[in-house]
């Protein structure tokens, strides 16, 4: 019918969300030279100079990222020519003054058989940062080919808990266009954006929550005549169509630990299939949310005990040990942080235990235990069902 037509946009008033589990990191490789700098919209690129030309797969995931999650925070830088051991990827966390919660590295150039090492240095500078209390996850999206997706490596063999690889990619829209152009472009941006969304606790592979189909990019931006909604038809990174692989390949892939995009029968939308880091599945932390439960843990514990930092420590004359009043007021401190935690539905449970019997006079140092009781993933519901003469 003829008429006006209204379609009402999102994200124009720029508001923020409420904390800090949502400040992101991106950089990629490859590309003209962008400095580190903090944005807070996709519109923010284009007086930057940065576009669907020039920085085609920095503009796609910028755009993949706050089309997730409008409101966040993200860092971003470009370099040309990769980097061997991935140092820039502490200095974008030192840029941000440690505000980083999860970071995702794009390096499209760099070919699957250097996948192991790249993993290992990764999750090294993870370590690294994690040492300084300035913990953060990582995502990595190389670049994948046909052949390498017949000789994947096994994820769950390497011993990179921090570290989650990406090789999903949309298969009809925008990124698939770029991918044409740009070979393995990935959906990094769209996971990270996914992990920002999500609560510290909650899964990116949760169905009710993340459903990765909402729009369409704008012709303007594409050659195609149409285009289709973004991530609504799912490939993997080397181009290939997820509807040309049998289930059986499909959990193939899975089940070596990697990312990437699934449909669900019974339900319309595109979902990750799992948030898998990699690491054994015996690991405490093979999940990206356990990572991200612990590291807000250590950023808020840090928080409140790190004022105490050269404090009096009293000590009870009679015993030489600590005194009850110092052990209660610093249980107390980590109490209150992880209560809120349980409050926000985050952890399960807490306990904060400090040994009175430490010889503080001797070293200076205390010691405090803490045990997190984090918050379960319903990953697989199995329902008997059968035929009954009687319900008993």
């Amino acid at each position: 019918m003829n008429g006006v037509k209204f379609i009402r946009e999102n994200g124009g008033l720029a508001r923020r969300l409420p904390g800090s589990d949502y400040i992101s990191g991106l950089i990629v490789y490859g590309e003209k030279a962008i400095e580190k700098t903090l944005i807070l919209s996709v519109d923010e690129l284009e007086t930057m100079g940065v576009n669907a030309q020039e920085n085609p797969v920095l503009f796609y995931h910028v755009s993949e990222f706050f089309r997730i999650n409008a409101g966040a925070k993200l860092y971003i830088q470009t370099l040309l020519e990769s980097d061997d051991d991935f140092a820039d990827v502490k200095s974008l966390q030192n840029f941000a003054d440690g505000t980083i919660r999860q970071l995702a590295v794009c390096d499209f150039k760099r070919p699957m058989t250097a996948l192991v090492t790249a993993v290992a240095q990764l999750n090294a500078i993870a370590v690294e940062l994690s040492a300084f209390n300035t913990p953060l996850s990582i995502l990595l999206s190389p670049k994948v080919t046909t052949e390498d997706m017949t000789s994947l490596v096994d994820l769950h063999a390497l011993k990179a808990e921090r570290v989650a690889v990406v090789i999903g990619q949309d298969g009809a829209g925008f990124g698939n266009e770029l991918a044409t152009k740009n070979s393995s472009i990935g959906c990094v941006g769209a996971a990270l954006g996914a992990i920002s969304k999500a609560n510290v606790h909650e899964s990116i592979a949760w169905v009710e929550k993340q459903d990765l189909v909402s729009i369409a990019y704008p012709k303007t931006l594409t050659a195609s005549e149409s285009s289709a909604r973004e991530l609504d038809k799912i490939a993997f990174a080397d181009g290939s169509l997820l509807s040309k692989y049998t289930s059986q390949q499909i959990q193939a892939i899975n089940d070596k630990g990697y990312l990437f995009l699934i449909k669900h029968t019974g339900i319309v939308g595109t979902y990750f299939n799992d948030s898998y880091t990699a690491t054994s599945l015996e690991d405490d932390f093979a999940y990206i949310e356990n990572n991200r439960t612990v590291d807000k843990a250590i950023r808020e514990i840090n928080r409140v005990l790190l004022p105490r930092i050269s404090g009096p420590a009293y000590i009870d004359p009679d015993t030489g040990l600590l005194a009850a009043a110092t052990t209660n007021a610093l249980e107390a401190l980590c109490d209150e942080v992880l209560d809120q935690m349980a409050r926000d539905g985050e952890v399960s449970g807490f306990d904060v235990q400090i040994d009175p019997n430490q010889k503080v006079l001797r070293n200076s140092k205390l010691e405090v235990v803490l045990k997190i009781i984090p918050v379960g993933t319903l990953r697989e519901i199995r329902v008997k069902i059968g035929l009954t003469l009687k319900k008993d």
